[in-house]
């Protein structure tokens, strides 16, 4: 059997039932504790910041061009037949080259190759990744993406940067990368360098930090030929990992105009359809009423 209440209490009173039985409001007086505690964590997080504080040297800026199929394809051919020693571009095939570069696929057999692989094969390193690790310590990584990681001009700098360092397994070390277990495989054609050093902070101590380099012995290229060939692997490296830019810079402006007619078409369109409604209040929701 079921009972019929005979009245309801307002909701109102629910609501002032709830409110009185909940916990009070935290004491005001524990907030000027609570700031200044957030504030002391602000403080020593800043400290702790510092005290890692690294001097940074100074990048030099480089401009690529993604357009020019001749710095492209110079800098393919430095890249697949002198960084692919040690690193691979597992991410991209021989075959896909060719219309990278502005090239046939005879004429890029021809001029660069593929390292005795199939034409359709991924760009593996020549070298076994257990013997590089034994040499170096450490497995170089894939350069597929590396343009991704770093800026244009960070890896302009790691090329051009390399200076001699006895400390160093490897003899050499980097302005841009303290410590690189990477050796100066350009010595040849670029020529050894110094450092330039000044006084700064590594990892929050003082230490003299390398900002630039100067020539030590001279190589097989001018500085000027070596720049040039260190911003064509940058170039080459950088379309390697933006594989669809020069599509998409081609394709770009035909689909904001589409975008852009579109727009004009609905905007007639919407004219169109509101010609027809009539009503004496502005306030298209009042229609009708």
């Amino acid at each position: 059997m079921f009972v019929i209440p005979t009245h309801r209490r307002p909701l109102n009173s629910f609501r002032l039932d709830r409110a009185m039985t909940t916990q009070p409001s935290p004491n005001r007086k524990s907030l000027p504790l609570l700031l200044l505690s957030v504030a002391f964590l602000a403080l020593f997080s800043g400290a702790a910041d510092a005290s890692v504080k690294t001097t940074q040297a100074p990048l030099q800026h480089v401009q690529i061009n993604m357009l020019d199929k001749v710095a492209l394809q110079n800098g393919a051919l430095y890249t697949l037949h002198t960084c692919t020693a040690c690193h691979a571009l597992q991410g991209e095939r021989y075959s896909s080259l060719p219309s990278v570069l502005g090239l046939s696929k005879a004429r890029f057999l021809k001029i660069i190759g593929t390292n005795g692989r199939h034409y359709h094969d991924t760009m593996a390193t020549n070298m076994p990744p257990a013997l590089m690790k034994k040499f170096t310590s450490i497995i170089p990584p894939d350069l597929t993406d590396i343009a991704r990681r770093h800026s244009p001009s960070w890896l302009y700098t790691y090329l051009t940067s390399f200076y001699v360092d006895p400390s160093r397994p490897s003899g050499v070390n980097n302005v841009v990368f303290h410590n690189v277990a990477m050796p100066d495989i350009f010595a040849g054609l670029q020529g050894l360098q110094k450092p330039v050093t000044v006084e700064g902070l590594r990892y929050g101590s003082p230490a003299r930090i390398a900002v630039g380099v100067k020539p030590l012995t001279a190589g097989s290229m001018t500085k000027a030929q070596f720049d040039h060939t260190a911003k064509d692997i940058v170039t080459f490296l950088y379309a390697v990992a933006h594989p669809h830019q020069q599509e998409r810079s081609r394709l770009g402006p035909w689909i904001i105009g589409l975008f852009l007619a579109l727009s004009v078409l609905t905007y007639f369109i919407y004219k169109l359809y509101w010609s027809r409604v009539i009503t004496s209040d502005k306030r298209w929701w009042r229609v009708g009423r």
